[in-house]
């Protein structure tokens, strides 16, 4: 992948070293991460529009699927071009300034990912587990003080994190970094609280869901099977569109963890053991694909199996939706 060694800089006798890549591995690598990135803004960009637009489509579970659009937004639209660069040329070219915002927002915005992720898992749990208590506790209202919850804790840790227990931005190291160095117990409690728990939490949610979910259809077969009034007796089981919503939502879940776990396993393999500067750099690029990938399969999933996802999509394409009668669309 590298041809030679070079350096950032290389008029500057103080510039960090980089890997010179030949030039139609340079132009692959720059043209598939622009397309990821495309697709991440674009994709989320068009969920936001879609949801925010359809009144039919303001749920609590569709508030926090807006809510992790926009952060995977965000995160396509204000991070993942710069980080690209970083990785790609194994130099930042952005300048001291602007390294502090872009390692804080980073991590905050993966954050509040996670936290979303939290709150979707949360929420199929109790439309399928406790559908009596879902339709009279979780509104819309409810939902949006979580969401609100979800960003305030996730910037009040990152900023308690990254400023207040030891950690430091280095920019000096040599001219053309930007990272953000901390003790390794520190980076094992971040990883614990921001990772591990979360993905043990939601895994064990989404556990019980199917569970649930299994038994309630089981259910149902055999009240069908007995008698035709079978719908007044089945009131307090989940409905079939919550299901189906858990396994879609349940779809994006696994992504995540899929396609995230490489990235904490990776800081975890750099704390316990020491990597050549050149398969750090290799690692790191795959990394940075595979997060941007989580950022824009999420829409790709709703496409697949939200039929309100492609109905919006047609109207979009046909201007249908810049009609005020658009609003109250049966869309589901």
């Amino acid at each position: 992948m590298y041809s030679e060694t070079s350096y950032c800089y290389p008029e500057n006798n103080a510039t960090c070293p980089k890997f010179v890549r030949r030039t139609e591995i340079l132009i692959l690598l720059y043209f598939s991460a622009g397309i990821l990135i495309g697709v991440t803004v674009f994709g989320n960009l068009f969920v936001i529009i879609t949801v925010s637009h359809f009144r039919q489509l303001h749920t609590p579970t569709n508030l926090f699927v807006l809510s992790l659009a926009v952060a995977d937004f965000l995160t396509g639209f204000l991070i993942l071009p710069f980080h690209f660069i970083d990785v790609i040329e194994n130099c930042w070219y952005l300048g001291d300034a602007f390294c502090p915002y872009f390692q804080t927002y980073y991590k905050y915005l993966l954050f509040v990912s996670v936290l979303n992720l939290v709150s979707i898992s949360s929420d199929r749990y109790f439309a399928v587990c406790k559908p009596f208590l879902y339709s009279s506790y979780v509104t819309n209202s409810v939902a949006g003080s979580c969401i609100i919850f979800i960003w305030l804790l996730a910037f009040l840790y990152t900023y308690i994190f990254f400023f207040h227990t030891g950690g430091s931005l280095i920019t000096d190291w040599c001219v053309g970094t930007c990272r953000f160095v901390h003790y390794n117990d520190w980076w094992m409690i971040h990883y614990t609280l921001t990772f591990l728990l979360p993905m043990v939490l939601i895994i064990c949610l989404y556990s019980v869901i199917f569970v649930t979910a299994r038994r309630h259809v089981k259910v149902i077969n055999c009240m069908l099977k007995e008698t035709k009034s079978a719908s007044s007796k089945i009131t307090q089981l989940s409905k079939p569109s919550e299901r189906k919503a858990a396994k879609t939502l349940g779809i994006v879940v696994i992504a995540f963890i899929v396609l995230c776990s490489p990235g904490f396993v990776f800081i975890l393999v750099q704390m316990l053991f020491t990597i050549n500067s050149e398969n750090l750099g290799i690692v790191r690029l795959v990394v940075a694909y595979l997060v941007t990938l989580n950022c824009c399969i999420d829409p790709i999933i709703y496409a697949l199996f939200y039929p309100w996802f492609r109905k919006s999509l047609k109207m979009m394409v046909t201007l249908e939706i810049f009609k005020s009668s658009s609003l109250m669309t049966n869309i589901v």
